[in-house]
């Protein structure tokens, strides 16, 4: 098989995490999504990622959940967790501190003291 054929099965690899946020996503199913076996997607996702897979899509949960809780301050983080796979609010702002190294709830404050600043500045 070809480079392109494996950039493909990536690509595809990254559509199928970033439409299945909400679940927990295992190596079976990534594999499966594209036809080929655990084993031999592991050895493709390593050759051609800096990241193992769990990294992967933790790293893509917290990113789109950042843009979430930064745009969305009316939904509660119980509810964001749940929206990006989490099984409560705790395992989230456990990730999600350790991946930003702040709280989801500082993370939002942040937020939105940022927008009111920009804001006050027109």
């Amino acid at each position: 098989m070809s480079i392109d054929h494996y950039r493909r099965l990536i690509n595809k690899t990254e559509d199928y995490i970033e439409a299945n946020l909400n679940h927990k996503i295992t190596l079976s199913d990534v594999a499966n999504n594209v036809n080929i076996s655990e084993f031999h997607f592991h050895r493709l996702f390593s050759k051609y990622s800096t990241e193992t897979l769990k990294q992967f899509i933790t790293r893509i949960k917290m990113e789109r959940s950042a843009i979430f809780l930064a745009l969305n301050s009316e939904i509660s983080i119980t509810e964001i967790a749940f929206k990006y796979g989490y099984s409560s609010s705790s395992n989230y702002n456990k990730a999600f501190k350790k991946h930003y190294s702040i709280s989801p709830t500082e993370f939002r404050k942040e937020q939105e003291r940022k927008r009111t600043n920009i804001l006050a500045d027109v």
